[in-house]
This record gives structure tokens, C-alpha cells and sequence, in this order.
């Protein structure tokens, strides 16, 4: 005959036990974190910062200097010196955006040369670290695309 014993579970494994759900917890569900980064992509110009000071706002495609009431400029050295923008050889867009104060903007021209069209879409990644709103012009450089092209602007907000 054999006779088993019950002992109570000690403290130390229920410590144990409670540490390893909530561990698995952990890994089954994963870490959803929210990413406010910033990039560019398709025709636009990496790491050109433009600068415009005054004008109109709204969505802009800007293909000639004579086309905007401000003078427009562009850096290349990360904002140590500024140049007015070489439209024989780069074109402006613009597309004013409004997100949370902790977002991340993918910034994204392409073209279609068959339909003659400028797609500029800005992609948002909204997070919810603050409670604040901020609006921006999304100011881009590209290369120079023709002024008979079609532009379209895009917003999407993730």
C-alpha cells in the first residue's frame, strides 16, 4: 500500500508560481510600444531641411521661386547654413498636418510619369505619451519633378 502526503505549497512557490505566470503573461501578449520616429522615402531629398518663413500656407507644389511670395531655402549641413533652393534641379512640397504632440511622420513622394502625377503622402503615427495637438507644414525637397505634373496629397493617420 502506498500512502501520499499533501504538504502545503510554501510561500516561497507561490512567489515562485505567480512570478512565472506573470512572466508568460508577458510573452504571450508582447509589448505593444508605439514608435514616433521620422523618415522620408521615394523622390524626396534625405536629410534637406527646408526652410520658409512666412507665405501661404496649405498644400503646395513648388516647381519655380517666382511660384511662392517667400523666399524658399534649403540645408544640406543639418541646418548650419542655408541656400535658397535650386528649382532647376529640386522641386518643394508641402502638406500641413495636425497629430498629437508625440508622433512620427513618414514622408513619402512617388511619381507616375505615364499619368504625370506627384503623389505627396504623409503617413502619422500617433502616440498617446501627452495630451497636446501639433500642426506642421511637412516642408520636403525633391528632385526636380516637371511643373505639368498633377500633384496629389495624401494624409494617413495610424
Amino acid at each position: 500500500m502506498q500512502v501520499c502526503y499533501k504538504q502545503p505549497i510554501s510561500n516561497k512557490m507561490k512567489y515562485i508560481l505567480l512570478l512565472s505566470g506573470l512572466l508568460l503573461s508577458i510573452l504571450l501578449t508582447g509589448c505593444n510600444k508605439c514608435d514616433p520616429s521620422n523618415s522620408e522615402g521615394g523622390y524626396i531629398v534625405k536629410d534637406a531641411i527646408v526652410k520658409v518663413i512666412g507665405g501661404e500656407g496649405g498644400a503646395n507644389f513648388i516647381t519655380n521661386a517666382s511660384q511662392y511670395s517667400v523666399p524658399i531655402e534649403v540645408s544640406f549641413d543639418g541646418g548650419v547654413t542655408y541656400e535658397p533652393v535650386d528649382f532647376s534641379e529640386y522641386s518643394v512640397f508641402s502638406l500641413p498636418t495636425t497629430a498629437t504632440c508625440s508622433s512620427g511622420y513618414n514622408r513619402n513622394v512617388t511619381i507616375s510619369e505615364t499619368a504625370q502625377v506627384a503623389t505627396y503622402t504623409v503617413t502619422i503615427t500617433e502616440c498617446d505619451y501627452c495630451d497636446g495637438t501639433v500642426s506642421i507644414e511637412n516642408w520636403v525637397l525633391t528632385s526636380a519633378i516637371p511643373s505639368s505634373y498633377t500633384p496629389v496629397f495624401e494624409v494617413e493617420k495610424n
